[in-house]
């Protein structure tokens, strides 16, 4: 807790000791009493204040994941804890850069107040918000009093999404007759990774278990589910932040109807992102965090080494240098996101998208063959 005089406390600190050395001079006893007045007034100011609130106080976010431009809010609950009135105060919070100021009123012994007020989400990414600021000052403004209390929170804004189609004509691979509708026991392998109960003992790889000193299982996917790669361009040399900021949302809105439709998918940047997509949830919340580098390696070494590795969609700048470029992958969507005029072009089935936002670029994925 910190107790500051206010500029007004100076003030009449100032002009008591004027006072009081005028009426010492001068023989005026009425100018030493007034004196006197002042300093009693900041010392009883200083008295008021300097007590630590004895409230206790609970903010809650909801929701605490959102929606880019999608309402959000906290709820602050305090309750005096101390058996005498609590006197009015207000309780400040950050959430980013945007503060808010909640004037709580007074509180009655072993009473409870419930405030609400937006937070900022105009903005993709993680927001900080707190901790809660209780500031007091006394009825002439001589002193004031700030003490932190509570514990910070993160409020995730999402990527904003559009309406975006399932790419329904994904190449699937087929090494057997008939589909196969469960993961466990089909027979692409997609990792290693450690075991975890539930998962069957005969998927366990003794060797990998041994060099890791903790059981390791094999895990399995159905060759025969379509695959989508999205290839997200970080790079700060070709993308602005606000040009970053729409390929990011392109992908979500194309990435969450893709996982939604039970498609696999996986999300890899250049600076080392390589995320296998197991639920949307998880996948927002990356999208949410991701942030750009100054990496300057080139783009397309990002993408896995694969010998059929389905429909690519590649978000970046200067498609038109990448699309000459031949992968393994069938189709392939490159996005533009820096053209000032949207276009659509197709060539060998290479699609190349030009677009100045992402509505236009989603708009024009729901029309690509693929």
């Amino acid at each position: 807790m910190t107790t500051r005089l206010t500029l007004r406390a100076w003030g009449v600190l100032g002009g008591a000791v004027a006072l009081l050395v005028a009426g010492q001079l001068l023989g005026y006893p009425m100018l030493q009493v007034l004196a006197g007045a002042g300093l009693a007034a900041v010392l009883v100011s200083v008295l008021t204040v300097v007590r630590r609130p004895k409230v206790t106080v609970e903010r809650v976010l909801y929701p605490d994941r959102v929606e880019c431009g999608q309402p959000a809010l906290a709820r602050l609950v305090v309750r005096n804890e101390a058996t005498r009135r609590q006197p009015a105060f207000v309780a400040a919070d950050t959430a980013g850069q945007h503060q808010s100021e909640v004037a709580v009123a007074s509180l009655a012994p072993n009473g409870a107040a419930t405030y609400h007020y937006e937070l900022p989400t105009s903005r993709r990414g993680p927001v900080a918000v707190g901790p809660l600021v209780l500031r007091r000052s006394d009825p002439f403004g001589l002193v004031a009093c700030r003490v932190s209390i509570g514990s910070a929170a993160t409020l995730l804004v999402h990527p904003k999404r559009y309406a975006a189609r399932t790419a329904s004509g994904i190449r699937q691979r087929h090494h057997f007759e008939g589909p196969v509708s469960q993961l466990r026991g089909s027979i692409d392998l997609r990792r290693l990774r450690e075991y975890v109960p539930g998962d069957e003992v005969r998927h366990v790889h003794w060797k990998a278990s041994a060099r890791a000193g903790r059981l390791m299982v094999r895990e399995y996917v159905d060759p025969d589910q379509p695959r989508l790669q999205v290839l997200l361009d970080t790079r700060t040399s070709v993308l602005t932040a606000d040009q970053f900021d729409t390929a990011v949302s392109v992908a979500a809105s194309i990435l969450v109807v893709a996982a939604q439709s039970g498609q696999r998918l996986r999300l890899t940047t250049p600076c080392g992102t390589d995320h296998d997509v197991q639920s949307v949830s998880d996948l927002l919340d990356e999208l949410a965090r991701i942030e750009q580098s100054t990496a300057t390696a080139n783009l397309l070494e990002s993408l896995p080494v694969t010998r059929d590795g389905g429909a690519l969609m590649v978000l970046t700048g200067n498609a038109a240098d990448l699309s000459t470029v031949r992968t393994s992958y069938r189709p392939v969507v490159y996005v533009d996101v820096t053209h000032a005029e949207s276009a659509l072009h197709t060539a060998a089935g290479v699609h190349v998208i030009h677009a100045d936002n992402a509505q236009n670029a989603v708009d024009a994925w729901n029309v690509v063959p693929t």
